[in-house]
């Protein structure tokens, strides 16, 4: 067995022994010690969403209790986790974050594809929810859903960062989005970027994540003249899109938002494909410390919930890891969660810890400080962005964007992860 699988092996025992530690909803609540934080991911429907988002909190809660738990007011509390799956469907997530509360959960980590629904649910319990992965821009307001923090890129920032860069290359861009609302908001803020960047998006087409095909739209895009070609959606339909383009005999560079570094995009696309794809990424270290991302992947090998096998090899046949940069998102929350806690002096859920979320900062995994204020829900701006490019199945900060070509290369290849 290789490293990649004794680490696929062992996650799904240490994830499978944290659950049933969480056990029913008995003992949560006055009088236990123990805090519930519940993590709403697409287990069944997105495997790589939910283990991003999944080994991230848990290294942070075994991390928590190694050190005994969680002093809160004099008193010591055992964090725990559990993960109710929302397919990925929207009503889902958001009868999901009504469970947990249900089940006295304190706070929940979550993709956030239900947020827009449930955030009224969490508001009147005084249970934050923390965004991982839903980038929709119009998401996060202090004022009408002040339960509701990101710690993930959003489609504003990220399409910011992507069209100051395909600005400079070209004047016309084809936007093809998914029907999703993080989808038809990335197309939307790609198109309000490019323009302040003084590039057109057009044409701007939507195409329904479920669509067999998308021969029409690649004709139309191909006719188009466009100088570049941008992808937004989910990372199956980014991969889809992908493989349709370059198989359709269209050459027009390709870009694609945040979902283009997922494994699923080069697993579905294949190599030749997905050759030279640019994409936006979250930085992987902080301007001033480069060491402690390296730190954090190699704490999750430690608690066998690492190295992560992308499930791809490059042309050599070695297989490549696919690095955690998003994995620290969730490992940030629930130290964020923790951190209000202890500020609220209190291990129970209320107006005071969603308050006291907005004011905390704790230091990232990658080096980061990070944190929320009272005005913005946003834990991560557009300087925590580059862009990056895959070549031989292994994506790497592009040379030709000064941000991204001061940032290191990562070693992909999983044999070399020690």
């Amino acid at each position: 067995m290789n490293q990649a699988r004794r680490g696929r092996a062992a996650t799904t025992l240490a994830a499978t022994a944290l659950l049933a530690a969480c056990g029913g909803a008995s003992g949560i609540g006055a009088g236990s010690n123990r805090i519930l934080v519940a993590l709403n991911v697409p287990t069944s429907a997105d495997p790589y969403v939910a283990q991003i988002i999944g080994r991230g909190a848990q290294l942070a809660v075994a991390e928590a209790n190694q050190k005994g738990g969680v002093s809160i007011a004099g008193r010591r509390y055992r964090l725990e986790l559990r993960t109710y799956d929302d397919a990925g469907r929207p009503q889902q997530a958001a009868a999901n974050v009504g469970a947990a509360i249900h089940d006295g959960a304190v706070a929940i980590v979550e993709d956030g594809i239900g947020a827009t629904v449930s955030a009224p649910a969490g508001d009147a319990a005084g249970v934050p929810e923390i965004v991982i992965d839903n980038g929709d821009t119009g998401l996060m307001d202090p004022q009408s859903r002040p339960s509701l923090f990101r710690l993930g890129v959003a489609n504003d920032a990220a399409a910011s960062v992507l069209s100051m860069y395909l600005a400079g290359k070209t004047k016309s861009v084809a936007v093809l989005h998914d029907d999703s609302a993080s989808g038809r908001d990335g197309g939307d803020q790609v198109k309000e970027a490019l323009a302040t960047g003084g590039a057109t998006a057009n044409p701007v087409i939507e195409v329904s994540a479920a669509s067999p095909t998308i021969d029409t739209q690649i004709q139309q895009i191909a006719g188009s003249g466009a100088g570049a070609i941008v992808v937004w959606g989910s990372d199956t339909f980014t991969g889809r899109a992908v493989a349709a383009i370059r198989a359709a005999g269209v050459t027009t560079a390709l870009f694609t938002g945040p979902a283009g570094e997922s494994p699923a995009v080069r697993t579905v696309a294949g190599a030749t494909a997905t050759e030279g794809l640019r994409m936006v990424a979250s930085r992987m270290t902080s301007e001033s410390d480069a060491s402690s991302f390296g730190q954090f992947e190699h704490r999750l090998a430690a608690a066998h919930l690492g190295p992560t096998d992308a499930g791809v090899k490059n042309a050599h046949g070695q297989e490549i890891r696919q690095p955690n940069d998003r994995d620290f998102f969730s490992y940030d929350a629930v130290n964020l969660i923790v951190a209000a806690l202890k500020k609220t002096g209190s291990a129970r859920p209320g107006s005071a810890l969603i308050k006291a979320v907005a004011s905390v900062h704790v230091p990232s995994a990658n080096g980061d400080t990070r944190g929320f204020n009272p005005q913005n829900h946003e834990g991560v701006s557009d300087d925590d962005t580059y862009i990056a490019v895959i070549h031989d199945m292994q994506f790497q900060p592009v040379k030709d964007e000064p941000l991204s070509a001061s940032l290191p290369d990562e070693d992909q290849i999983l044999s070399d992860f020690h």
